[in-house]
């Protein structure tokens, strides 16, 4: 499935520029020293000249180090924000050809830094930017209240107002891109599930009235727990999918009434994968991936596919699972006959602290509003 994905590793590359850029740049001035000198325009020094190709050097190491081993084995950014600050603190402090005013870089750092919209990353790093800064004022100015101190301190809270001014904008502007992009896909996947449902109804011979009554029991369901706040389109999309899923089955499946073997009960299964294979690791559907994946996972630890237990069953694959068990007793299946509403109820009630939480069992005794038998059912059902 073909999703719209924002650009997740544009700080990657953002990163991996600096140095590169610092190294070109470094690189550049060196070149330009070498030309200028052998035309006799500028005569620099060869000590300034080897200084600025020992930068350039040094530049390009760093950009090695960083692209193949740095972005590789890490996710965090503040590693290459140490890297880099140190290497303009090498840059400054070496200033081989002594440009003036060479400590503003730690000045336009910050401003760098607020395009990776990352908060952290800009608060620590750009205080570390100006404190070097103000420290170098420190080295080069003995009068503190001197007028060309205040002049440095004004530039640098400018630098400051800029910094967070483009974070804040770029922020908003990146939490509207991914608003819409998520909407974008919400919509995609919804109108690629539909257009599957009649395919599957034919296929199961199941009607794909379920999606709706699932949908429907399961928003009751989750009135009995507003803290977890599961949105409309999450259910909508994972009563979809949970339908949708069952196109993976052989046809027979849905035909036979035998006993399934080893292999066959085994491709049953596989349709809790049917998310993940969808969506893969989109962080906007992972609640409903991982409802459909962990559906038929029991509270004492009896389902499957993880053999999970107790608290690692979390709330919404267990609603999904109650629903999917009341729907396939209550409604026509090709292979066996239904039972009436109330024994489903009492059958699903007896499995209260065994396949599933007492909490859960009883947020479905309000959703459906069935009275208890006394009797309860012992028989099994094929569960589809």
């Amino acid at each position: 499935m073909k999703l719209r994905k924002r650009n997740r590793n544009h700080r990657g590359y953002l990163a991996d520029a600096m140095f590169y850029w610092i190294s070109i740049l470094v690189s550049m001035n060196a070149l330009m020293a070498v030309i200028l000198h052998a035309l006799g325009i500028v005569m620099s020094t060869w000590a300034g000249m080897a200084g600025l190709m020992v930068c350039a050097a040094v530049g390009w190491t760093v950009y090695v180090l960083h692209k193949r081993y740095l972005l590789q084995e890490t996710n965090s950014f503040h590693a290459s924000a140490f890297l880099g600050v140190s290497l303009l603190l090498f840059l400054s402090l070496y200033n081989p050809q002594q440009f003036t005013n060479m400590w503003f870089v730690f000045l336009l750092f910050p401003i760098f830094l607020s395009f990776f919209y990352d908060k952290v990353l800009l608060l620590v790093w750009g205080a570390v930017s100006y404190l070097l800064y103000a420290l170098s004022l420190g080295l080069e100015h003995s009068n503190a209240l001197s007028l060309d101190i205040f002049f440095h301190l004004t530039v640098a809270g400018a630098s400051a107002i800029c910094a967070w001014t483009c974070y804040c904008t770029l922020n908003r502007h990146m939490g509207e891109s991914r608003r819409a992009s998520e909407e974008y896909n919400r919509e995609y996947a919804i109108t690629l599930l539909n257009t599957l449902v009649p395919i599957v109804e034919r296929k199961t011979q199941t009607s794909s009235k379920e999606i709706e009554q699932m949908s429907r029991l399961m928003k009751r369901m989750l009135r009995e727990f507003p803290q977890e706040k599961i949105t409309d389109w999450e259910i909508k999309l994972l009563s979809l999918l949970h339908y949708v899923s069952r196109i993976k089955w052989p046809d027979y499946v849905f035909e036979t009434d035998e006993k399934l073997t080893m292999f066959e009960y085994q491709v049953i299964q596989e349709h809790c994968r049917f998310g993940r294979e969808m969506f893969g690791e989109e962080p906007a559907f992972g609640r409903v991936v991982r409802a459909l994946q962990d559906h038929h996972e029991r509270y004492d630890g009896s389902g499957y596919p993880d053999k999970l237990k107790g608290n690692d069953v979390s709330l919404l694959p267990q609603i999904l699972g109650i629903v999917e068990c009341f729907l396939a007793m209550t409604t026509p299946r090709a292979y066996r006959e239904t039972i009436t509403l109330e024994e489903a109820f009492e059958e699903i009630c007896s499995m209260a602290g065994t396949a599933y939480d007492e909490r859960v069992v009883r947020a479905f005794a309000t959703a459906v509003q069935i009275h208890s038998l006394t009797k309860v059912s012992n028989s099994s059902f094929k569960v589809g």
